[in-house]
Formats: C-alpha cells, sequence, structure tokens
C-alpha cells in the first residue's frame, strides 16, 4: 500500500543542542542595552534534516531533503529561467515527441517531521536456567499427545535500558496468538481494570490458576484443540524493571499447553502458536501510547500417549452376586424345562384343521404387520426410557456396575495413574488407588463404578456417553528420569478417558448398552429361611428351606412401558465346589416343592408381585440360592431381560 502521510516514531534519542547562539542585544529608544533573558529561553528547539536513509528488504534508499535556503535558491533559478525562454520568438511548428521523452515535473518534496519520543523499554525473555536471551526467531518444541498438559520451561522476563539507563516498562499484556479457533487470547494484564473486562468476556479464560479448573476444561467436547494457561504467581513490572542482576521470582513467568482428547489431526504442520509479549514505556502525551512486542514461536509436535483400548462389561465380578455359578444352573434348567415340554406336545393328539386353520393364517399375518407398525414406532423413539424388555441379555440389578478397563501405556517412560475423585479401581476388599504401568504394557483395570441414572437433575433424557467418560476418565504422570547428561527429564501429564466420538458410535449401534450401564428397572430381593437379613445359612442334610423372592418396579418405567411388559419370577440353585458323585445333569443334589416360576402382573396393584418356594437338599456341600426376573415386551416377542438379584445367597448342608 501506497500514502503520503504517515507518522514514524524513531527508537531513539534526538538530543537538542546546548551551544548558545550569537545574540546581539536590542538598545532602548535612550540608547541603553536592554537586559536579557535567561539563556535557556534561546535554547533552539529545532533542526534540520538533510535527508533519510531508508532500509527495506535489504534495499536502502536515500531521501534528500532540501533546506529552506536552497528551496528559495531553486525559486530565483526557475524565475529567471521563465525570462529567458519568454525572449525566443514563437516556432512555425512543433514536434509531437514521444511520451516517454517529454520533460517530467519535479515532484513535490515531502516533508518529513520528526517527533522526539521519552527513551522506550527493550523486553529480554530468557529460560529461567540460561542467562542468554532468545533470539528473535526462536522456536521452543511442545511435545503432545491427545489429553496432555505440557508445561513449558519457565521464562524469565528483564527489561534492557540501554545506554541511556532509562524507559521503563509501565504495562505488560501477555497473549496466546495462533490457537485454533481463537485469533488471539490475552492470559496475563497487569493492569487489573482491563484483565477483570477480559475474563468477563472471553468465558473459556479460567479466573484462578489452580490445576483443577484447567482440567475440567479438558472434559468437555466440542472445544478448541489446544488451549493455554499462564501461570504468572508474583509476576510484576518492579521486578522487570529492576536493574540489579539479582532478578527476584517477580520476574519469572510459566505456560501450560493442553490438548483435548480429540485434538487428532486438526494441526497442520505443528500449528503457528506463539506467545506474545506486548508493553509499553513511557508516552510522549497522554493520548499517545507506544507498544512493542517480542514473541515466542512453538512448535507443536505430536507423540503417543496412555489411552483406554477396551472396556468390558463383566457382571460375574459382582460383589456376592454368584452371577457365573447360576448362569450355568439356570440354562440347564431351562433345557430340561424345554425338554419335558417337547414330550408332553408328542403325546398329545393332533387337532385336524378346519376354519380355524384359516383363522390362525389370519391372525398370523395380523400378528406380522402388528409386528412390522411396532418396529417402526420403536425406530421413531429408541430412547433408553422406554427400551425395557427389548434388549435380550441377563444382568445383574445391583447400584454399581463392573468394568475391565484396559489402559495401554505408548509412552517411553512410566506412568501412574490416579484418579482425582477416588480410587482407580479394585473392590472394597482390595482398593486400587493408583496404578503404575510400565513404558509398554498394557493392563486391565476393574473399575466399580454406579449405575446412571437414566433422568439427570433437570428432568431430561441423560447423556450416556458423557456421563460413562466422566465417570471412568483418570489422571496419569510420567516418572522422573535422570538423563544421561546428569539432568532431570521433564515430566508428563494428562488425563485418559474414553474417545467420545467412539463411544456415541457404539451406543448408536448396539441399542442394549443402555441396559449395561443404566439403572436397572426392577429391584429384586430374595431371602431364605426365616430371617432375611441372613447371606448364609447352615442345614443338616435332608431338609427343607423356604425361598422368597420380591420384585418393584422403578418409578423412572413410563406407565405406557410398563403396560406392554410382563415379568416372570424364577428361581434358581447352583452347587459350588461340585462333586464327583454329583456331577451327572440328570441327578440333582437338591429338589424343588412348588412353581419354579411365576409371571406377576404389573398393572394390578392387587398383586403383591411376589413369589415363594421351598428346597430340598439330598448331598452335603455348599449352594447358591436367588431368583431373576426376565422382562419381555409385547413390541419385541421372544426376547427376554434377565435381571439377577444383586446378592445371592449361601446354603451350607452338612451331614
Amino acid at each position: 500500500a501506497k500514502t503520503s502521510s504517515f507518522a514514524v516514531h524513531f527508537p531513539f534519542i534526538v538530543a537538542v543542542s546546548k551551544s548558545k547562539p550569537e545574540i546581539v542585544p536590542p538598545k532602548s529608544d535612550s540608547g541603553e542595552e536592554e537586559t536579557m533573558p535567561e539563556p535557556d529561553m534561546f535554547e533552539p528547539d529545532m533542526f534540520d534534516v538533510t535527508g533519510l536513509l531508508v532500509t527495506s528488504i535489504n534495499r536502502t534508499f536515500q531521501i534528500r531533503l532540501k533546506k529552506p535556503e536552497e528551496a528559495d535558491e531553486d525559486k530565483a533559478d526557475a524565475d529567471t529561467g521563465a525570462r529567458v525562454i519568454a525572449q525566443l520568438p514563437p516556432s512555425a511548428g512543433t514536434y509531437l515527441r514521444s511520451k516517454h521523452m517529454q520533460p517530467k515535473v519535479d515532484e513535490v518534496q515531502q516533508v518529513v517531521r520528526l517527533e522526539s519520543v521519552p527513551a522506550q523499554p527493550n523486553l529480554l525473555v530468557s529460560f529461567a536456567a540460561s542467562q542468554s536471551p532468545l533470539d528473535e526467531d526462536a522456536s521452543v518444541p511442545v511435545h503432545l499427545s491427545d489429553g496432555e498438559i505440557f508445561t513449558i520451561p519457565p521464562f524469565r522476563l528483564e527489561n534492557d535500558f540501554g545506554r541511556s539507563g532509562m524507559g521503563e516498562i509501565e504495562r505488560l499484556q501477555v497473549l496466546a496468538v495462533g490457537l485454533p479457533g481463537i485469533p488471539d487470547e490475552t492470559l496475563f494484564d497487569t493492569d487489573a481494570q482491563a484483565a477483570a473486562l477480559e475474563e468477563e468476556e472471553d468465558v473459556l479464560t479460567e479466573s484462578d490458576s489452580d490445576d483443577e479448573s484447567f482440567e475440567s476444561m479438558m472434559e468437555c467436547d466440542g472445544l478448541p484443540p489446544l488451549k493455554m494457561k499462564v501461570i504468572a504467581e508474583g509476576l510484576n513490572l518492579t521486578s522487570i524493571n529492576d536493574k540489579s542482576k539479582n532478578k527476584g521470582e517477580g520476574s519469572i513467568v510459566k505456560f501450560q499447553v493442553a490438548a483435548t482428547h480429540d485434538m487428532g489431526d486438526q494441526l497442520s504442520n505443528g500449528g503457528n502458536v506463539r506467545i506474545r509479549l506486548r508493553y509499553r514505556g513511557p508516552s510522549p502525551n497522554p493520548a499517545t501510547e507506544i507498544w512493542r512486542k517480542r514473541e515466542v514461536s512453538l512448535r507443536i509436535i505430536r507423540v503417543k500417549g496412555p489411552r483406554i483400548s477396551s472396556l468390558t462389561f463383566r457382571s460375574d465380578l459382582s460383589w456376592g452376586s454368584s452371577y457365573s455359578d447360576l448362569c450355568q444352573s439356570l440354562v440347564a434348567q431351562r433345557r430340561r424345562l424345554d425338554t419335558q415340554r417337547s414330550r408332553e406336545s408328542g403325546n398329545c393328539r393332533r387337532k385336524p384343521l378346519g376354519r380355524s386353520h384359516s383363522s390362525s393364517i389370519g391372525s398370523a399375518d395380523q400378528s406380522a404387520d402388528l409386528d412390522i407398525l411396532m418396529e417402526d414406532e420403536l425406530e421413531e423413539d429408541d430412547s433408553i426410557i422406554r427400551r425395557v424388555g427389548q434388549d435380550k441379555g441377563v444382568h445383574v440389578c445391583a447400584d454399581e456396575v463392573v468394568l475391565l478397563m484396559a489402559v495401554a501405556n505408548e509412552t517411553s517412560s512410566t506412568i501412574v495413574l490416579s484418579n482425582r475423585k477416588g480410587l482407580v479401581g479394585g473392590f472394597e476388599g482390595s482398593p486400587m488407588p493408583t496404578v503404575r504401568i510400565s513404558s509398554g504394557v498394557s493392563v486391565k483395570i476393574p473399575v466399580v463404578i454406579p449405575r446412571i441414572d437414566r433422568f439427570d437433575d433437570e428432568g431430561k433424557v441423560t447423556d450416556i456417553a458423557a456421563e460413562l467418560v466422566s465417570r471412568t476418565a483418570l489422571q496419569w504422570e510420567s516418572e522422573a528420569v535422570e538423563e544421561a547428561d546428569g539432568s532431570e527429564k521433564i515430566k508428563r501429564t494428562g488425563r485418559v478417558r474414553i474417545p467420545s466420538r467412539c463411544l456415541r458410535e457404539i451406543i448408536d449401534e448396539h441399542k442394549s448398552f443402555a441396559s449395561r450401564i443404566c439403572k436397572p428397572p426392577v429391584r429384586l430381593d430374595v431371602s431364605v429361611g426365616d430371617d432375611p437379613s441372613k447371606s448364609e445359612i447352615t442345614l443338616p442334610l435332608g431338609s427343607a428351606v423356604q425361598v422368597d423372592a420380591s420384585v418393584t418396579i422403578q418409578d423412572w418405567v413410563p406407565p405406557e412401558v410398563l403396560a406392554r411388559c410382563r415379568v416372570t419370577l424364577e428361581f434358581c440353585c447352583a452347587e459350588k465346589q461340585r462333586k464327583s458323585s454329583s456331577s451327572s445333569p440328570d441327578r440333582l443334589p437338591y429338589f424343588w416343592c412348588g412353581q419354579l416360576r411365576r409371571t406377576v402382573s404389573l398393572t394390578d396393584d392387587s398383586d403383591d408381585k411376589s413369589h415363594l418356594a421351598r428346597i430340598a437338599f439330598f448331598q452335603s456341600g455348599i449352594y447358591v440360592v436367588s431368583a431373576v426376573a426376565k422382562i419381555s415386551s409385547e413390541e419385541t416377542p421372544g426376547i427376554e431381560e434377565s435381571w439377577w438379584a444383586p446378592h445371592a445367597r449361601v446354603v451350607n448342608v452338612v451331614e
């Protein structure tokens, strides 16, 4: 761009000459010389500039400026030449010259005004452990993995006064420039009023410097891939402007750069992130501010970090449920029941086909149309509130769920996992407050988390993915290792969590995920014997005991969903540490007296929704007795959702 009028601030001091001009004192009317004023009143405050040397793009241009007396001489010469030309006779013809041969009119010399300003400061930036200032093109490498928080080595700020010894820094601003999605962000300002106004305008800026607020920001999704924070505790202009060599802590500043968990490849070529230090010195007048800047470039280098590679639901690890033993026994019990039904159906005489055959065909067609209609309605409304009895699976209706979370350490050093909210994993008897993982190793950690409510505090349907990610997030920190040169390696810290995008895809593809992690639709209580509070009883060989079970529907189940569901209670018994004599499936060491299963009415208030039976034992051993509630829906015929009681009762049979 070209311009003919602009202001230039030169970074040097123009000193006015102190030489006294020769001044002849004037005489009064009486012939006496008048008294002269003080010499300072006649000190010249103007100076002449004969030219300027301008250097731009390694080229130097000379701009000559004429003095006032030279301008007067040029004017006199021009008048003389005009008179000479006027004495020549007029020409008979005119020869048209080429345009490039025509004389050019002298351009008007531009007047340059120089303004004297106070001495300005010069900010020097260096590492706290070094005395050498950083160059203008210095670049600091920043190694980041997804979810990592990198702490840059601290910088030291000092003011270089130069030979004049003048020019203090009056205001300092620290900005983050080049962050994706944010052109520039003010991180620190020595002006308290301006800093407070900046915090009100920027909702992402943290008002405090604690680590928890900075880490909690990384739990959100949809944020820019990078975030920067300054740690400027005690940073003040007094220490920066201190002329002594002993710089205190008031001139030290630290920076932290955090990467979101979905940073991925959003940064091209390492990004163009810079730390900009803006500062200003004394002003020539209240209406003018002279700002300077010093920048430090950051080169973002993507590296590998720890990650959660898999997540497995393990209902068999639920404490006291005896899930594995009871599931095997329930399968064998169902197989014996199906065999008995097939024998009974084979003995029955086949009925002749008549009008009932056509009616059955019509009813089959109607049921098929009804199934298609229900499937369409189900696709339109697949909310986790309405998916009751529609997901085939076996679960434990406890308040907690057990997960096996695999964490792979892909860093070059050993890391230690911790949880800001409590334990990393383990069970009640063997807690795991921290977990140490060597480099290149993947471990599976048992994690017990509360089941997720299907409604949040505002009465809306809970976001399962966001809630599960928040409950399984962990902190990690690498162990400091001494390098070959004796220096200590920088500790890496960060957060590891389940990839939110991947988890949402799994939830969309597998609708039964809600039943595995959310609160169960029923509550099932089982008691053995006269005392319901006892979890283990002892019986003599050949005796029998009563088993009671009751089911309760949770309040969050909608009435319209409840009307289309039915619940069947079924008892089950399994032998632990089975003996060889009782290994045959046809010969059971126990016998049930009464009905094994009962379908309860969910809409009938007079139904107490309970069931009871007696069981007798014919061999000594240790047995577990429990009940399962099977939920089925009219919308999905043939599918049962089974929920075991959270605690099975142990029966010790002795001779």
